[in-house]
């Protein structure tokens, strides 16, 4: 290891900190990764505190850390989601708009969880979470991989469902007009939902709204 080899006269030059950067997994990594790194610096939270002053490293939140855009770091926000507090899965607004159910792009973060909420406002953006309990929790939820990325994200179905278990006593009568006015959400987009996944998630939720729009779409379709 690189680190291992150098010696105390010049361990702490320039030229050291860019072999150090080249080490750095592009990914996100812990405080103790990075700690391990510098190990053999007199002062490794100082050399921490520098890299981060100057731009080479961000820091998340308190012991998460990512490698900047310069260096290589492939920062993408629905991984970090994931990564920054769990578990918990891309839910609500931010899930809306990836699946194009919303025309607004949302750039708050949004996701569900089944411990307490959560928001962290970091460098990169806002990342929001909210409680939901297991048995509402542990089910309908993907896992979408790509080149540059891997998350968890909640189905079509499951994001409407979130967001409107969170809509206290939302009626059957004014399901409608909360999806066509507060959401914008295409009604027709709405009618092509799998039902027997609504249903599936209808079941799980024992919840009044949730009822509500799941007997609103079935008597419609």
């Amino acid at each position: 290891m690189i680190l291992t080899s150098m010696s105390n006269n010049n361990r702490h030059t320039g030229q050291n900190r860019r072999e150090i950067l080249l080490e750095l997994p592009k990914h996100p990594f812990s405080y103790s990764y990075l700690i391990s790194l510098l190990k053999d610096y007199k002062s490794p939270r100082d050399k921490i505190g520098l890299m981060i002053k100057k731009g080479e490293i961000i820091q998340i939140k308190k012991g998460f850390y990512i490698l900047s855009f310069k260096y290589g770091g492939e920062i993408n926000k629905k991984t970090i989601a994931n990564l920054i507090y769990g578990p918990s899965y891309i839910s609500l607004d931010y899930a809306l708009s990836y699946w194009e159910l919303i025309p607004e792009r949302v750039e708050e973060v949004t996701s569900v969880t089944n411990k307490r909420n959560k928001i962290y406002n970091t460098s990169l953006g806002v990342f929001s979470y909210r409680y939901i309990n297991n048995s509402r929790f542990h089910f309908g939820y993907n896992y979408i991989e790509d080149s540059n990325s891997a998350f968890f994200i909640a189905s079509k179905e499951k994001a409407i469902c979130d967001k409107i278990y969170f809509e206290k006593n939302l009626k059957i009568k004014e399901i409608e007009e909360y999806l066509d006015k507060n959401l914008r959400i295409d009604i027709e987009e709405v009618f092509s939902l799998d039902i027997e996944v609504l249903e599936s998630i209808t079941n799980n939720y024992r919840n009044k709204a949730v009822h509500s729009f799941y007997y609103w779409v079935k008597g419609n379709k």
